[in-house]
């Protein structure tokens, strides 16, 4: 496929503004109470010790940071983290975590990648883990600019998820914005076109999911919300949807994906 093609068509698509900064706002909570990823158990954070990609004086820049465990963990081994996301309630947290870590060399701003330029100030390893904060040509090519070193992209790719297709469906939204299989060709392509060798990692996962019915509407009602606004219909047809589904007083959902992760030096 040709460049002009791809920036034609990789572009970024569905509602943004505030619809985006209240589905990861509602997601915030849950996402604050996970663990830290470790050098050890984490499948990204071995990826890039195992090929070099950080050291003692490394500056690096991590796009679509959330609550910050991937800038935390990589503190102590790097010089100095700056990560950026554009919600508030999750730069709340990751900033409340790197104080109780007394982590001063990580810095975290609340803003969105796509109008954000920090693109002045390089850094040797520039990652968006797992964000929809890179999901257009333009938010892509923005790593490379960033970077004067190694750059990682990881997506989510051949992914099922059973309860939000099924309230997308109840909606009559077809599109699956949520699996990344799209992103990773189109920047794979980029790249090639570039002259750059870039390779890949792939990690099976099971992703298991409880919440209330009022907080999955937080989760699912918002996630439609990034397609396109809802009508109060729909929205009480999703409430009775998930309403249907909870056991126990819990919606429950598995979620079945691949973690690709495509890396490169530039």
């Amino acid at each position: 496929m040709e460049q002009k093609e791809i920036l034609e068509n990789w572009r970024f698509r569905g509602a943004g503004g505030q619809a985006r900064v209240d589905l990861w706002n509602s997601m915030a909570r849950g996402f604050g109470e996970q663990v830290l990823p470790t050098f050890q158990n984490d499948g990204f954070l071995r990826l890039l010790e195992q090929n070099e990609m950080i050291d003692k004086h490394s500056r690096v820049l991590d796009v679509g940071c959330g609550v910050g465990g991937y800038s935390l963990a990589l503190a102590g081994r790097c010089a100095e983290v700056t990560g950026v996301d554009l919600s508030p309630r999750m730069i709340d947290l990751a900033k409340r975590k790197a104080s109780e870590k007394n982590a001063e060399n990580v810095r975290f701003l609340c803003a969105d990648w796509q109008k954000c330029d920090l693109c002045k100030k390089k850094f040797d390893l520039v990652f968006a883990h797992m964000t929809p904060a890179v999901q257009s040509a333009d938010t892509f090519l923005k790593l490379l600019e960033a970077s004067r070193g190694w750059c990682a992209l990881s997506k989510p790719t051949h992914r099922t998820d059973p309860v939000s297709d099924a309230v997308k469906r109840l909606v009559g939204i077809a599109e699956n914005r949520e699996n990344g299989d799209r992103d990773i060709l189109y920047a794979f392509e980029l790249l090639w076109q570039r002259g750059l060798l870039p390779l890949f990692q792939y990690e099976r996962q099971k992703w298991k999911m409880e919440k209330t019915p009022e907080e999955a509407f937080g989760l699912y009602g918002n996630r439609v919300k990034t397609y396109r606004e809802i009508t109060p219909e729909e929205e009480r047809k999703i409430r009775r949807y998930l309403g249907s589904i909870a056991q126990d007083g819990l919606v429950r959902e598995t979620v079945d994906v691949t973690v690709t992760t495509i890396y490169w030096h530039v």
